[in-house]
Parts: C-alpha cells; sequence; structure tokens
C-alpha cells in the first residue's frame, strides 16, 4: 500500500504457526484481503489492534520444527505485507495485533495517564481512574486466542495482555485462568437529541463499539443513516457498510466516494457517540458483498492515525460539531 503525503502506512507482524497439537490449535486459514490505493488522510491502514492473536496450544515441538533443528516460539514473525493480499482478512488483522500489542498498551497509557492493573484490581471488583472498571475470570478454552479473547470480551487485545502479566508470545494452555477487564462507561449528556456523546476514544468509546459489533451511522447534515460493522481498528475504527444498500446510502450523503470528513453520529447498543467518517473504500474488508472495496474510517475524540499516531485536525473539529460544541 502506497503512502501519500506521508499518512497512513500498513504494518506487517508475527503470525501463528501451524501444526501444533494438544490443548488447542487455531485453525489457519489463507483467503484474499482486499486493499487498493488510498489517496489521503487514512489512506493505508489496516487497523492496528484492531485487536493480535495467539493460539492456545502445547509447547510440542512440531516436525517441522525439529527438521530446523530447534524450538520456535509461540508466534513466528510473518511474511512481508505481501502476504495480506494471500491471508484471510481475520489473519492479517492478527498479525498486525501481534506486532502492535505493545506499542498500542503504550499509546494508552500515555492518553490515559493509568496502567491496567496487573493484579485485576483485587479481582473481581478493581476500579482504575477514568471509567469504572471491574474484572471477572475466564478459563481458556480450546481453539482460544489472545485475539478471539479479546474480541469475545469487547476489549483490545493489548489491555487483555497488560492485565494477565502476558505478551503476544505468551502460549496459552486449556485450562488457564485469565483476568478480564470490563469497561462501564458513564452516559454523558448532549447540547440536542441530534448530537452525540463527546466519549475519548481510549477510556470510553472503543468499549461501546468493540471489533464485530454492528453500529448505526447517522448523517448530521442530513439526516440520512446506514448500518456498518466495526471491522478493524485500533488507533479508531475501521468500518463497512453493512450491505449493497447501506454502501449506496453512504455514496449519496458524500456524493461519491469522498476522503472528506463529515460529522456522524454512531449509534451502538443505544448510545449515541459523536464522530467524525469519511467515505473512501480502502485496503482490506471482511463483507465482500456490499458493494464497497474495502473499509472506511470512524475517528472519534482524540482518536489518532494508525501510521504515525497523530490526531488529525479535521477530524477532530468535526467531532466536536457531531457533540454540538462547534
Amino acid at each position: 500500500m502506497r503512502n501519500w503525503y506521508g499518512r497512513e502506512a500498513e504494518r506487517s507482524g508475527p503470525s501463528l504457526p501451524a501444526g501444533y497439537t494438544g490443548a488447542a490449535v487455531a485453525s489457519q486459514k489463507n483467503e484474499a484481503g482486499k486493499k487498493k490505493p488510498a489517496e489521503a488522510d487514512d489512506a493505508a491502514e489496516t487497523g492496528g489492534e484492531a485487536q493480535k492473536g495467539q493460539t492456545v496450544q502445547t509447547a510440542a515441538v512440531t516436525e517441522d520444527e525439529k527438521e530446523a533443528g530447534k524450538e520456535q516460539p509461540a508466534v513466528q514473525a510473518a511474511a512481508p505485507d505481501k502476504k495480506d493480499a494471500a491471508e484471510e482478512p481475520q489473519k492479517v488483522q492478527e498479525r498486525k495485533e501481534a506486532e502492535n500489542a505493545a506499542t498500542d498498551r503504550e499509546q494508552n497509557e500515555k492518553k490515559t495517564g493509568k496502567q491496567p492493573a496487573a493484579d485485576g484490581g483485587g479481582k473481581g471488583g478493581g476500579k482504575s481512574s477514568g471509567d469504572s472498571v471491574t474484572y471477572f475470570t475466564y478459563e481458556v478454552q480450546r481453539g482460544d486466542t489472545f485475539w478471539l479473547i479479546a474480541r469475545k470480551f469487547g476489549i483490545p487485545m493489548a489491555e487483555l495482555l497488560a492485565v494477565n502479566k502476558m505478551t503476544e508470545n505468551t502460549i496459552l494452555y486449556e485450562g488457564m485462568t485469565l483476568t478480564i477487564p470490563q469497561h462501564h462507561i458513564p452516559k454523558k449528556s448532549t447540547p440536542g437529541p441530534q448530537y452525540g456523546e463527546l466519549l475519548d476514544w481510549w477510556t470510553e468509546a472503543q468499549y461501546l463499539w468493540p471489533i464485530g459489533t454492528d453500529a448505526l451511522v447517522t448523517d448530521l447534515a442530513t439526516g440520512k443513516s446506514f448500518h456498518v460493522r466495526r471491522s478493524y481498528g485500533a488507533n479508531h475504527a475501521d468500518a463497512e457498510p453493512l450491505t449493497t444498500a447501506d454502501s449506496a446510502v453512504m455514496k449519496e450523503i458524500w456524493g461519491g466516494w469522498s476522503w472528506a470528513a463529515r460529522p456522524v453520529i454512531v449509534t451502538v447498543n443505544g448510545r449515541k457517540i459523536a464522530a467524525s467518517s469519511h467515505a473512501m473504500p480502502h485496503s482490506i474488508e471482511t463483507i465482500a458483498d456490499n458493494d464497497f472495496d474495502g473499509h472506511f474510517c470512524i475517528h472519534f475524540l482524540n482518536s489518532t492515525r494508525h501510521s504515525d499516531n497523530q490526531m488529525q485536525a479535521d477530524h477532530q473539529d468535526t467531532v466536536r460539531r457531531a457533540a454540538g460544541l462547534m
């Protein structure tokens, strides 16, 4: 993927090893993840975190590893980004998650001023500063990966690793107990019913709209709406219109595919969140039959680009307009 104007650029990371038996082995798929050149703003994103995975497995050495003359780590280095075109989007996402776990954790700590409680905050009622956080335990099941567990409970994989004092190379075993943080985001008032809550991406919005969750996006100016799914993204949400009809509404709102930022309201599970969206399809996708070749980007308060971790001024201004503050 080209990097226009020094903007977004895709990153590669470790892939999941094949051939393990015992506690569990995650399936390895190889379907095409689509890409296309982008021309501005978030041009080459594939979702930093959009949230990295390791397979639940035993520590047994495979025949291939024996032939290589040494044991391999739980997660091996991936091929360059050209591998993306031959992988299923979920596997692309898992590779990128594995590479960026530490980076994403550091970003969260810098932006929120807090670190996840490594002991689970007392394992059942601990809280951290900012939003309210409680903790519960989860027993690792056959076939689990860090990516799948994080997605199941709607949290960033980097946070799951940090809370449990683990890394992307930690081997998961069936029956292992993990501590899971659960964020409770209080509702905020808005200047009027047409506006969305102004919620910080890092401490609030990303927990209300986890990866794999559908939402309704409403254009503030026209009132027109379309359905989307958050497919990827750590620093902001990478989303896809659900159907061909949703893509058509989206295209109508922008007057064609466009990088222009527009104020939108993201409604998910009854919460209306102020956001900013463009309408340019680019990079990989998970929905193949929606007449939208790739995904697009939705930004929230204090969200950043994936390539350089910097906030984008036009998106931040547009988020505030969606909140009724400009």
